[in-house]
C-alpha cells in the first residue's frame, strides 16, 4: 500500500494545473472545520426545531472521529505528500497526514445528512468524493489517508445515528 500511496502522490505532484488546482481547493475548504462549525453553530441557532437532531448526530461523529484521528495521527507520525504544508498552531495534529480529517468529516456529513434526508444522498456523497480526491490532487494526504478517512467516517456516522 505504501508503495501505491508513494505512486499515486508523485502522479499528481508531477500534474500541476493552475486552475485545476484553484477549483480543488475550493472543494477542500468544504471540508473544512472551522466552515462547519459556523455552519453548525447557525443551524442550531436558526432552525432548532428542525435542525437539532441531525446537528447533534453531525457533532457526535466529529468527536468520535476526533478520538481517533488525533491519537492516530501522534502514533504513526506519517508526513504529509507535501512537506510544505502549513498548520495551524492550535491543531499540532495537522502536521501529520494519516487519517485524512477532510475525508472523514465530508463523508460522515454525507452519509449522516443523506440517511436523514435520502434526496440529498447521491449528491452529498459526490461532493464527498471530489473533497476526498482533491486532498490526493492538492497533495495534502496519501490514497491511503483518505480511505482511512472514509472508512472512520463510516463506522462513526452509524455509532451516531444509533445513538442520538
Amino acid at each position: 500500500m505504501i508503495e501505491w500511496d508513494r505512486k499515486v502522490s508523485e502522479y499528481f505532484l508531477s500534474h500541476n494545473n493552475p486552475g485545476a488546482k484553484c477549483l480543488f481547493s475550493a472543494f477542500s475548504f468544504l471540508g473544512t472545520g472551522v466552515l462547519w462549525i459556523c455552519i453548525y453553530a447557525f443551524c442550531l441557532i436558526f432552525f432548532w426545531n428542525h435542525a437539532h437532531r441531525v446537528i447533534l448526530t453531525l457533532i457526535l461523529a466529529e468527536l468520535m472521529g476526533l478520538m481517533v484521528i488525533i491519537p492516530l495521527r501522534y502514533i504513526t507520525k506519517r508526513r504529509r505528500p507535501c512537506e510544505d504544508y502549513k498548520y495551524f498552531f492550535l491543531t499540532p495534529w495537522n502536521l501529520y497526514s494519516f487519517p485524512s480529517h477532510h475525508a472523514f468529516r465530508a463523508f460522515s456529513i454525507a452519509i449522516i445528512v443523506g440517511m436523514r434526508f435520502p434526496g440529498t444522498f447521491p449528491y452529498l456523497i459526490c461532493t464527498a468524493a471530489i473533497i476526498g480526491f482533491s486532498r490526493l490532487y492538492l497533495s495534502k494526504h496519501y490514497l491511503s489517508d483518505v480511505l482511512a478517512g472514509i472508512l472512520l467516517a463510516m463506522g462513526a456516522a452509524w455509532a451516531s445515528l444509533h445513538l442520538v
